[in-house]
C-alpha cells in the first residue's frame, strides 16, 4: 500500500511539473515548432567597382530553394535560386563606395529560413575615392644615345601592368606595356629627340578583387637628364697643382623638372666636382654643381648644392660667355661656370662639354 501511494505521488508531481514547463514555453510555441534550414558556409567577399562579388558553399540540405542576400540592415536584398553546383557566386551591383555587411539566408521550399545571423560577411565596394588615391608606378626617366630610358621600381602583386604612351620620331604615338613586377629598365628607341612627356597608366586589381582600377600621370621628360662623358678645361687660379679630371664619367640627375645635379660617377658617386690634386683623385669639399635650365634647355644659372655660399664660403656662378645650352639633337650640353670663394672671387673656372652616352 505504501509503494502504491509513493508511485501516485510521483505521477501527480510529474504532471504538475510538465504543466508548469508547458506554461513557461507556451509563448515561444504559439505558432508551432520552428524549423531552420541548412546554413551557407565558407563565405568570401571580393571588392569591385561599385559592386561586391560574394561566394559561398551551398548547404547540402536538398530542400533549399533560394538564397536571399540582405544588407543595409535588411533594407536592401538580392534573391538568387539555389543551384546544382557546390559553390554559389553572386554579384551585388549598384553599390555606392563603402563597406557593407552582407547576411546570406537560405530558404527551403516551405519558406523556412536558415538561422538568422549565422552567415554574415563584410565586403567593400570601391569607386572614385579609391582610384584617386592610386599612383602610377614609380619610374625614373632619363635620356641616352639609344633613346629614352624608363627605370621602373618594383611593385606588389596588385599592380598588373603599366603602359607608357609617347611621341615617336615620326610624330606618331608609340606605346609600350610592362607586366614585370620587379625593378627593370627599358629603352624607348623610337622616341622623339624632342620628347616632352610620357603618359603612364598603371592598372591595379585589389587583393581578391573582381575589377581593374587605374592611375594615370603625365611625366615630364628632361632630355638633358642622362649619363655623360665630361671633357673640357678647368683652371684653379689659387693652386696650379689642382687640375681637371677629364675625361670624367658623370650623371646629370633631375632634382626638379628644370634642375639637374652633376653627380660624380668615378669617385664619390655623389654631387661633388671631381678634381686631380697632383695627378691623384680628389674633389672640392662642400661644392656640388646644380644646373638650372629654362624650358628651351638654356642653362640660366649654376648654384652650389651645399649652399650659396656653403659653410666654407664656396658658391657657383654661371659664366655668360659660354654656350650654356643643351642640344637635344646632338644630346650635348656645353656650359661655362665658376667656383667662387671669399678672397679669390672666381677661384676656379670650368669650361665643360657633356657628351651623352
Amino acid at each position: 500500500m505504501k509503494n502504491i501511494m509513493y508511485a501516485l505521488l510521483l505521477t501527480v508531481t510529474g504532471l504538475g511539473a510538465c504543466t508548469k514547463m508547458d506554461h513557461e514555453y507556451a509563448p515561444y510555441l504559439s505558432n508551432g515548432e520552428i524549423f531552420y534550414t541548412g546554413v551557407p558556409t565558407n563565405l568570401v567577399a571580393h571588392p569591385g567597382r561599385g559592386r561586391v562579388g560574394l561566394q559561398f558553399t551551398q548547404s547540402k540540405d536538398p530542400n533549399i530553394a533560394r538564397y536571399v542576400i540582405y544588407w543595409n540592415n535588411r533594407s536592401s536584398k538580392l534573391e538568387v535560386p539555389a543551384s546544382d553546383s557546390v559553390l554559389q557566386q553572386v554579384i551585388v551591383p549598384n553599390l555606392t563606395e563603402g563597406e557593407y555587411a552582407f547576411e546570406i539566408v537560405a530558404y527551403d521550399k516551405a519558406g523556412n529560413p536558415s538561422t538568422p545571423g549565422s552567415a554574415v560577411i563584410t565586403g567593400t565596394s570601391l569607386g572614385q575615392a579609391y582610384e584617386n588615391n592610386l599612383q602610377t608606378r614609380r619610374v625614373n626617366i632619363s635620356n641616352s644615345q639609344a633613346g629614352i630610358i624608363l627605370g621602373f621600381s618594383s611593385m606588389d602583386t596588385t599592380c598588373k601592368y603599366t603602359t607608357a604612351a609617347y611621341t615617336t620620331a615620326s610624330g606618331t604615338t608609340g606605346s609600350a606595356k610592362y607586366t614585370n613586377a620587379g625593378a627593370f629598365e627599358d629603352t624607348l628607341k623610337d622616341a622623339s629627340k624632342q620628347l616632352a612627356s610620357v603618359v603612364l597608366k598603371t592598372a591595379y586589381v585589389p587583393l581578391s578583387g573582381i575589377d581593374t582600377f587605374y592611375a594615370q600621370q603625365t611625366m615630364p621628360v628632361n632630355l638633358a637628364a642622362a649619363k655623360y662623358t665630361c671633357t673640357g678645361q678647368m683652371v684653379d687660379y689659387t693652386n696650379a697643382s689642382l687640375t681637371g679630371p677629364y675625361p670624367w664619367n658623370v650623371t646629370l640627375r633631375p632634382a626638379t623638372a628644370t634642375q639637374l645635379e652633376l653627380v660624380d660617377n668615378d669617385q664619390t658617386n655623389e654631387v661633388y666636382h671631381k678634381i686631380l690634386s697632383g695627378g691623384s683623385n680628389s674633389y672640392y669639399g662642400s661644392f656640388g654643381v646644380v644646373f638650372n635650365l629654362d624650358n628651351n634647355y638654356n642653362v640660366i644659372s649654376v648654384i652650389n648644392k651645399y649652399g650659396q655660399p656653403s659653410s666654407n664660403g664656396r658658391s657657383a656662378e654661371l659664366d655668360p660667355s659660354g654656350i650654356n645650352k643643351f642640344d637635344p639633337a646632338t644630346r650635348t650640353l656645353k656650359v661655362k661656370y665658376w667656383m667662387n670663394q671669399p678672397g679669390a672671387t672666381h677661384r676656379t673656372s670650368f669650361d665643360e662639354t657633356f657628351s651623352m652616352k
